[in-house]
């Protein structure tokens, strides 16, 4: 959209679209112009996804794996050769059984490691989920679920030949999971890895490969074997359908020690290769990357001193590689010129090198507990100066968060500069220079709200963002709620600009509130219809059906509340119910300290370790999590068959992601089988997190705690 467009809009609808506050509002509604949210706003969203899935992926994959002791030396009588003193990560002893993470190529992008699938196992039914997946209660909907996993993980099977169950029963240690680049190959740019420890267990191989054989060659799969060296590889090819262009390839081959399986024959061989001496060792492994990702989180969790625990997992990936490969596994079609991970890596984004972490399950103090690293030890340049954050002393939580509040989130960012630092990033994505000349819109347009940003909007916020969730019971639509507060310097500054902006809102209302004015916005009021016409006319509308246009939240409410006196905090809040938002800025404003969740036992006790295991008392970010309430309602409404129509941030973004199965089935896990929340709450253990900044990027850590 060119420049010269801005000027046929009247300032109401040009606020609308490039107002500070409205930016918001118009993205959940989906109302900026055509040209630029199509080809910018979803793709940002889709792709930005694939990054962060990937993630996500590998930070919670490993739950469902496997474990080794984290006092090694207690287990001499285990076969498995672990890392000794002065060993790096993956490097193993002559003569000795080769790690698979020793075996992977250089071409490697991500990695779980499961030291030991039985130590896991057994750990695991030890921690109050496992508890809670054998407690009587669970079974009628664990029952139902048991067929449902299988043939999801038929996906699995489809991919690489191997099942969950199958690993279960012929891993007797080490079990790894490897995705690979093939940057080259167009039709096929990646690779599934997965070699397992099979020692002692190979009658049980045995017998999986001849069920795995009978079940692709009854899917249409033609074998063929392969002799390679003094090994033979199963190759299975499925015939493409009409249309297709990948071919599926299955590879497995397996001796008295390990069993590998990938879903490309070249990868096979290349381990084989490694393993018979013909290639090298460590190609993936002596990457410094990998070994500062490992060394700095195995540090991390010694320095936790939970010695009865069982470490679970190690994961590492390329976020950046990863997430071209997981866009290729949802097999998303980019249908426009946008590449959101170009886009980040030529905003200086790529100085993100790698994450990864440790795990240990069933400790003393904690039933899981997370640490690990996002290396980033370059320059921050560009926009990816929007990710400046700072260490603080971390403070305590506020009186004004009450004793039922299910989450507490707390940052501390650089905000001011994060927002200049996204120009260069909204200017890139859109293919002009337009960042500058809508804040300057927002400050000039006679008709608009006249608010300067820069100046007074900006340099008043600190660099405390608080988030904060509960929900109200019995459990319905609006039961979910969230509430944001932002730390401010100057308040009558502050509050002048949220009133200008409301006063060109069409759908806000001032609410009667005494202490401070509250501005609700329910889409839908007033004129909005108007403003929408004259968009429409100038061809902003969006050729879409109305229910993927629905806004994230249906209504929401804005304040700025000032503290009882004059050297408490200040904050701008805003929330997705107005009754919150009154509520906890009455407490701000009259320094409420009743009732607090700071006072709670477990909410002390999550700060106790916290204590403990932030020894510097600096961070980024920390939170504290009670999911005995933060989920009581969201699980109420899933069990009714009732969560489909809340109304929450939660459940609108659920909805944009995942759609009814074609079948309309309307409960398709069979939730109503689930029992009451009441009866299972106290399996749910409250947890803790925070992050740290450091020289090289952050540590992360996260932690459920044990009973």
């Amino acid at each position: 959209m060119h420049l010269s467009h801005f000027e046929r809009f009247s300032a109401p609808a040009f606020f609308r679209i490039s107002g500070f506050f409205h930016n918001i509002v118009a993205a959940q509604r989906q109302r900026l112009p055509k040209d630029n949210f199509m080809r910018v706003g979803l793709p940002l969203i889709r792709s930005s996804a694939a990054v962060l899935c990937g993630v996500a992926l590998l930070s919670l994959a490993p739950l469902a794996c496997a474990a080794q002791p984290l006092q090694l030396e207690q287990e001499a009588e285990s076969p498995q050769v672990e890392v000794q003193p002065g060993q790096e990560p993956g490097q193993a002893q002559a003569d000795e059984y080769v790690s698979a993470v020793d075996l992977l190529p250089e071409s490697t992008a991500g990695v779980i490691r499961i030291p030991e699938l039985p130590a896991f196992c057994d750990a695991w039914e030890r921690t109050q989920i496992g508890l809670l997946f054998a407690s009587e209660e669970m079974q009628p909907f664990l029952d139902d679920q048991r067929e449902r996993a299988r043939s999801y993980f038929d996906s699995l099977n489809r991919k690489i030949g191997l099942k969950p169950d199958d690993l279960y029963e012929i891993a007797s240690g080490e079990v790894t999971l490897a995705w690979l680049s093939f940057t080259d190959d167009k039709r096929r740019p990646y690779a599934l890895c997965v070699i397992a420890d099979i020692r002692d267990r190979r009658v049980e191989a045995d017998q999986a490969a001849e069920k795995i054989d009978a079940d692709l060659k009854a899917g249409g799969a033609v074998r063929t074997d392969v002799q390679y060296g003094d090994e033979t590889i199963r190759v299975y090819r499925t015939k493409p359908k009409p249309g297709q262009l990948k071919i599926v390839e299955i590879a497995l081959t397996w001796n008295d020690e390990r069993f590998i399986a990938a879903d490309r024959e070249s990868v096979v061989e290349g381990v084989l290769d490694v393993v018979a001496g013909k290639s090298p060792a460590n190609a993936f492994s002596s990457r410094a990357s990998y070994q500062q990702v490992l060394a700095d989180s195995t540090a991390e969790i010694d320095s936790a001193n939970e010695e009865q625990a069982t470490v679970c997992w190690q994961w590492y990936a390329e976020p950046f590689a990863m997430g071209r490969i997981l866009r290729e596994v949802v097999e998303y079609d980019r249908r426009d010129d946008l590449d959101v991970i170009e886009l980040l890596e030529r905003q200086g984004f790529g100085v993100i090198e790698a994450v990864g972490g440790v795990g240990v399950v069933a400790g003393e103090r904690f039933d899981v507990l997370h640490c690990g690293v996002v290396l980033a030890p370059g320059k921050l340049t560009k926009a990816a100066r929007m990710l400046q954050s700072k260490n603080s002393v971390r403070l305590p939580i506020p009186a004004w968060p009450t004793e039922d509040t299910g989450a507490f989130f707390r940052f501390n960012w650089e905000l001011e500069s994060a927002f200049w630092a996204a120009e260069s990033l909204v200017n890139d994505a859109l293919g002009e220079d337009l960042f500058r000349p809508m804040i300057e819109g927002i400050r000039d347009d006679p008709e608009g709200p006249q608010i300067d940003i820069a100046r007074d909007f900006l340099p008043n916020l600190e660099n405390e963002v608080i988030l904060i969730t509960d929900n109200t019971m019995p459990a319905g639509p609006e039961s979910d709620r969230m509430l944001v507060a932002l730390r401010i310097k100057n308040a009558d500054v502050v509050a002048k600009v949220v009133q200008k902006a409301m006063e060109v809102e069409p759908d806000a209302i001032k609410l009667e509130v005494p202490e401070f004015d509250v501005w609700r916005v329910e889409r839908g009021k007033n004129d909005s219809d108007d403003i929408d016409a004259q968009l429409a006319a100038l061809g902003f509308d969006e050729n879409i059906d109305e229910e993927d246009t629905s806004p994230l939240l249906n209504h929401w409410a804005i304040a700025v509340v000032e503290g009882q006196q004059g050297d408490d905090a200040d904050y701008l809040m805003f929330s997705s119910h107005s009754e919150l938002l009154v509520k906890l800025g009455k407490r701000v404003r009259a320094g409420e300290t009743g009732d607090r969740l700071a006072a709670t036992e477990r909410t002390k006790t999550i700060v106790a370790a916290i204590d403990d295991l932030n020894q510097g008392n600096e961070v980024t970010y920390d939170s504290v999590v009670h999911p005995s309430i933060a989920l009581r309602a969201r699980y109420e409404l899933l069990r009714k068959g009732e969560l489909k129509d809340s109304d929450s941030l939660i459940a609108n973004l659920l909805r944009r992601i995942v759609e009814n199965d074609e079948d309309g089935e309307p409960d398709p896990i069979q939730a109503g089988k689930l029992p009451p929340f009441e009866t299972i709450k106290a399996f749910f253990t409250s947890a803790g997190a925070f992050w740290e900044k450091t020289d090289s990027g952050w540590t992360m850590t996260g932690f459920l705690m044990a009973e």
